[in-house]
């Protein structure tokens, strides 16, 4: 297995790795497309345990032979994904700013006042969801601040190969040189 990484590591080397066994994943297990994986028990929260941790025994082996430790393949990807969705939403700081503003709740609370002066809803679950979202708002911030200049200009560099590979809906697997008939050089 490879080393862990820490959280501010995705490099153009790495997108690349984690993009080629996201293509070498999905041949695999296109015939187990339709099973769930079993969850035998809940992530230890206590113990910073993630489903991730729960499931890799069973994911292990679709990772057999890519020296790939799947708990860091889903965590890296994982962060790939929010810097991607980051700078598509306008950059990391835009993001940042909006989530900011969801974490003091300000927006939710004026909407379930709304619904509470119409007399419609349960005020209880409406607090719930208030703090769940809120709590929801504050770590998606605590994440996107620990993403550092060098992983934006890693990911911005390596933007339509991410679109082409991980969000295409083309049958054939991803190759660098698209030809429309004969070979390019």
């Amino acid at each position: 297995m490879q080393n862990q990484r820490t959280a501010a590591s995705l490099t153009e080397s790495r997108i690349n790795q984690i993009l080629d066994l996201h293509d070498q994943l999905r041949r695999m297990t296109k015939k187990d497309a339709k099973k769930f994986l079993q969850v035998t028990r809940l992530p230890d929260v206590s113990k910073a345990e993630t489903l991730e941790d729960v499931l890799a025994p069973q994911m292990a082996k679709y990772f057999a032979g890519s020296n790939e430790d799947p708990v860091q393949f889903f965590k890296d990807r994982d962060r790939l994904l929010m810097i991607f969705h980051a700078i598509k939403a306008g950059g990391v700081g835009t993001l940042m700013e909006r989530y900011s503003r969801a974490a003091t709740g300000e927006l939710i609370r004026s909407g379930i006042e709304k619904i509470k002066a119409g007399g419609l809803g349960n005020p209880a679950a409406a607090e719930e969801m208030l703090q769940q979202a809120t709590k929801y708002a504050e770590k998606q911030v605590t994440l996107l601040r620990t993403i550092s200049d060098a992983e934006v200009r890693a990911v911005s560099n390596c933007m339509q190969e991410i679109e082409d590979r991980l969000f295409s809906r083309q049958k054939k697997p991803y190759t660098k040189a698209r030809s429309g008939g004969g070979s390019q050089r």
